[in-house]
């Protein structure tokens, strides 16, 4: 309704952003009558909430009055609007409810010595890689550092640590005291490294996995309690990233505080992909991005001709150069470029039939479910071909430690660090999904 009104009087913007804030509102209660609660371990929660933060913020932002460029601002934020609008139409006509995933599936995952070997090597071999890259290892945030470390290696080796990771996390409760102590210790000597270089991404998947992995196993809906424990969540990782800014740009901090807060926070950056193809007349890509999504496997070294990512493509078109900070992409966004103004409707109805799917058979592939679930950050602030990159490295990184858990050797004293591996007589199996 205000949507049309602002309309009817030739506000655009304040019409887009409300038409989004409603799609938003609608999508989250129609989720919360077919689960009964608001259920945080329910990707298709996570997937609103995070379409909604990076497609509504920075409309928000400039319709309050507090800054920011806004030509192509409401094509833009129409956009995402039309993209709720499917994946809403879609959860409402199935209307599948979630199911909590059964506690004896977790009880199966049982780690072992060798997959306590196996993350000591991914951790060892990330520092060492680093070393050799020529990281200088320091009490700082020094984001200048990523230049050195950007390459398909690094990125692999960090998607294999998170997967690795993610298993342990899984089998927690199978877990005894030296062996969590180890675990905790490892995992706090990756974070440290990956704050030191101003990285965030690097170590939240595995983060957002753990919590839907305890949600889900204590049953968990969203309450008071929950939502200042995301809150608080969310407030770090801000400040953490205003941090980075700063340090990199020193005059932000003559900016007024609130200001600050609201216009260099992550949320406002990626929706400007969008706003520069909205005002452009390009050639459709009529679906050739996604077509091409395989090809992020083949190493550069292999196929020098690969084509760019969609990141580096945007930056050429609205910049004319590489050599600059980049932005983040938008599903969203290569949507519009591959189908115009239909494309994202199109797109999120097709991601939403996904998720139905997803969720109705989470029982019988849980690994898969919880790997994508921890993806749901990246993936709105990515392309398709990104997204599809790290859950094959992720999920096949989960399945190796699966396999790996099976093997009984070990010297003696290791072994008692860790619980037996379930014998072949009792009937048990590996966790579908594993």
């Amino acid at each position: 309704l205000a949507a049309g009104v602002y309309v009817a009087v030739g506000d655009t913007l304040p019409a887009a952003a409300s038409f989004l804030c409603g799609q938003f509102l609608l999508g989250i209660l129609i989720l919360r009558l077919v689960d009964g609660a608001w259920v945080f371990q329910d990707i298709r929660l996570l997937v609103l909430v995070f379409t909604f933060l990076y497609g509504g913020t920075l409309p928000l932002v400039v319709v309050s009055g507090l800054g920011g460029d806004a030509e192509g601002l409401a094509g833009a934020a129409c956009m995402y609007a039309t993209a709720m609008l499917a994946f809403n139409f879609v959860q409402w006509w199935f209307r599948q409810p979630w199911h909590d995933i059964p506690a004896e599936v977790f009880a199966r995952i049982r780690p072992s010595f060798a997959n306590a070997a196996l993350v000591f090597i991914g951790f060892a071999f990330v520092l060492s890689y680093a070393a050799s890259r020529g990281i200088q290892f320091s009490l700082t945030i020094d984001r200048s550092q990523v230049r050195y470390i950007g390459t398909q290696v690094w990125v692999v080796s960090m998607l294999v640590t998170n997967g690795f990771v993610m298993y342990m996390m899984a089998g927690w409760t199978q877990l005894k005291h030296n062996a969590r102590v180890t675990l905790v210790l490892s995992v706090t000597a990756f974070i440290l490294l990956q704050l030191f270089l101003g990285n965030r991404r690097d170590f939240m998947p595995m983060f957002i996995f753990l919590a839907g992995i305890v949600a889900t196993q204590r049953h968990a809906i969203i309450r008071f309690g929950t939502v200042i424990l995301g809150f608080f969540a969310f407030t770090v990782l801000t400040l953490l990233g205003l941090l980075r800014q700063v340090i990199a740009f020193p005059t932000l901090l003559s900016a007024n505080p609130v200001q600050l807060l609201v216009t260099q926070n992550e949320f406002v950056s990626p929706i400007q992909t969008l706003m520069f193809y909205v005002i452009k007349n390009r050639p459709l890509r009529l679906g050739f991005t996604y077509v091409a999504a395989p090809g992020l496997f083949i190493p550069r070294a292999w196929w020098p001709e690969k084509p760019e990512s969609l990141s580096l493509q945007f930056m050429r078109d609205a910049f004319g150069t590489v050599n600059i900070m980049g932005y983040a992409y938008t599903p969203v966004t290569e949507a519009f470029v591959n189908f115009g103004w239909v494309g994202p409707f199109i797109f999120y109805a097709l991601l939403s039939i996904a998720l139905v799917k997803l969720v109705k058979h989470a029982d019988a592939h849980p690994g898969f479910y919880f790997v994508c679930f921890s993806l749901v950050v990246d993936f709105n602030r990515g392309d398709v071909g990104g997204t599809l990159y790290a859950i094959v490295f992720l999920f096949g990184a989960l399945k190796t430690m699966d396999v790996l858990s099976r093997l009984r050797w070990a010297p003696q004293r290791w072994r008692r660090a860790w619980q037996p591996a379930l014998e072949p007589d009792t009937g048990a199996s590996p966790a579908p999904g594993y």
